[in-house]
């Protein structure tokens, strides 16, 4: 009975997740083919006004409409996270199971590696990464699939180390089985449902890390907009408008719980299978 409560928890959570993320991405991909308004049309007339018929999420510094800069700046926000997660979810992956299927010196010069990852103050190395090679969209990918990698590599390699000795692989690799076959046939998809857990969950992390240094002016270039450059040019005025840097904080705060409560409820149904 309470493994079967415990079920229904992680199941609600999933729903409840899913639902706000499902939710957020629909608005973000609608706002490719469509918007309220014209996100970079300029109308001194509105400037600063507050929420009303035809803005009703008010306008800006510049008379620009809110909910139409909102919904695209989670174009980029979240292609940055998705891209940059997946790029940590696969050089986590691959340096996981390298390192702990073959060991020895391999695991050893990766071991050292993720050592001085984690010793080196992430967000000043990207901050010093995006002012020597620029802030695109590309640069923030690349810096940000760098950021994490070591949590995913830790986890499948803790993971590999226990399938490689398990009976079932010693009995395949007895009839001839080469490291290839087991690795991919055996051991990768032993460890999948882990990666895919903490990918979820790392989503989380780096559209908080992507608004972070969108806010401290080192993220995407303009005319690009992102959540978080959108709350750094608001908080000057945060005082008499407050709409200008709080629409774009609740998009994050609203994607971010709903990545993690996702993330949280996909984890429970796993460990209980």
């Amino acid at each position: 009975m309470l493994r079967s409560w415990f079920m229904r928890r992680g199941s609600v959570k999933t729903t409840i997740g899913g639902a706000i993320i499902l939710f957020m991405f629909f608005i973000t991909i609608l706002s490719v083919f469509w918007t309220p308004c014209d996100p970079e049309k300029t109308d001194l007339a509105l400037r600063l006004s507050p929420p009303v018929a035809g803005h009703i999420f008010g306008c800006d510094q510049l008379g620009r409409d809110i909910l139409s800069r909102t919904m695209v700046g989670g174009q980029v926000s979240l292609m940055i996270a998705l891209l940059a997660v997946l790029g940590t979810a696969v050089l986590g992956t691959v340096l996981g199971v390298v390192g702990g299927f073959f060991g020895g010196a391999v695991d050893n010069v990766v071991g050292v590696l993720a050592e001085l990852k984690q010793a080196l103050p992430t967000f000043l190395i990207c901050i010093l990464f995006l002012a020597v090679f620029g802030s695109s969209i590309l640069s923030m990918v690349i810096i940000l699939a760098l950021a994490d990698w070591v949590s995913i590599y830790r986890t499948v390699r803790g993971n590999t180390l226990v399938e490689r000795e398990k009976d079932y692989v010693l009995a395949t690799r007895t009839l001839g089985a080469t490291d290839k076959r087991l690795i991919f046939r055996h051991v990768v998809p032993n460890v999948l449902p882990s990666v895919i857990v903490l990918s979820t969950l790392l989503i989380a992390t780096t559209i908080l890390q992507e608004s972070s240094l969108s806010y401290l002016g080192v993220g995407v270039a303009r005319p690009y907009p992102s959540w978080g450059r959108m709350i750094s040019d608001g908080q000057a005025y945060i005082d008499g408008a407050w709409w200008v840097a709080c629409i774009p904080a609740f998009a994050v705060a609203t994607t971010v719980i709903g990545i993690n409560v996702l993330g949280d409820g996909i984890r429970q149904m796993t460990k209980m299978e």
